[in-house]
């Protein structure tokens, strides 16, 4: 599979399916709403945008799996796939329900554990991500590609944090990054627009301490990575994504620029 031959494909997929979600969206207020079994919410909308991706991936590449955060079954799942499709139809539901804009759709492809491919859609301001190890990751607004450049490092310090997932590690991480940085600015949003936020320029940092779905993180990480960023994971087992409904990643810091690994990694060092 060539990766440079499925991203146009991938833009064709997310236009369609990032109009059905604002179109979901501007009735937020009446949209039929359920829990699932976790406790978390879905959505009329998390279901229907989840129905049109899942059609035109298998229509791309149908001899490639795909495990998405919406499954119609998990029966028979095959959990030793190379290549498989990561999905999450609608990422940032509580903040789709509330009115917020903070929502996105999560597409990435996996293989042998790793995201090699990214794509992030921001349907409220029309706005798509995608990035590959081929190809570092481009903006798609407009009907026109923009480069991406992530922050430099200076004496300031700008971190993206989840607007409701806040931690007492979330305050002892940002204590820490005092004692490197002259200003610290925080940035909350939800859903997976805290990677976005790092590859064009807005943040530095993304920390989220607590457990999280392989699908909220894949195609974020593809997208940073093909920019110079970097993942500092918690626990070294989690760097490794897997053909699984029920893997979760136990915390991270995802970083604008890879030369601040070593530096994060000494302050992470008391989580």
């Amino acid at each position: 599979m060539k990766i440079s031959e499925i991203e146009s494909s991938l833009l064709d997929i997310l236009k369609p399916a990032s109009k059905l979600a604002l179109d979901f969206f501007e009735n937020y207020e009446t949209l039929n709403l359920s829990k699932k079994s976790d406790l978390s919410p879905v959505t009329e909308a998390d279901l229907a945008v989840n129905e049109i991706i899942l059609k035109e991936l298998k229509h791309l590449t149908p001899e490639v799996p795909i495990l998405s955060e919406e499954l119609f079954s998990k029966k028979n799942l095959k959990k030793n796939q190379n290549y498989f499709w990561l999905v999450d139809p609608l990422d940032g539901t509580k903040e789709f329900v509330n009115g917020s804009e903070h929502f996105s759709i999560n597409i990435a492809l996996i293989n042998k554990g790793v995201p090699v491919l990214g794509v992030i859609s921001e349907p409220a301001q029309h706005k798509i991500y995608i990035g590959s190890k081929n190809k570092p990751a481009r903006l798609f607004r407009n009907n026109v590609f923009q480069n991406l450049k992530p922050k430099s490092t200076t004496n300031d310090c700008v971190v993206s944090a989840s607007k409701n997932h806040s931690t007492s590690r979330d305050k002892s991480f940002l204590n820490s990054l005092k004692k490197d940085y002259k200003n610290i600015k925080m940035i909350e949003k939800g859903s997976s627009l805290k990677f976005c936020d790092l590859s064009n320029g807005s943040s530095d940092f993304y920390p989220r301490f607590g457990p999280v779905f392989q699908w909220d993180l894949a195609a974020g990480q593809a997208i940073i990575e093909s920019l110079g960023g970097a993942i500092f994971f918690m626990k070294a087992k989690d760097s490794c994504y897997s053909f699984d409904f029920d893997k979760k990643i136990n915390g991270f810091i995802a970083l604008a620029r890879k030369e601040n690994i070593q530096k994060i990694s000494k302050i992470a060092s008391f989580l």
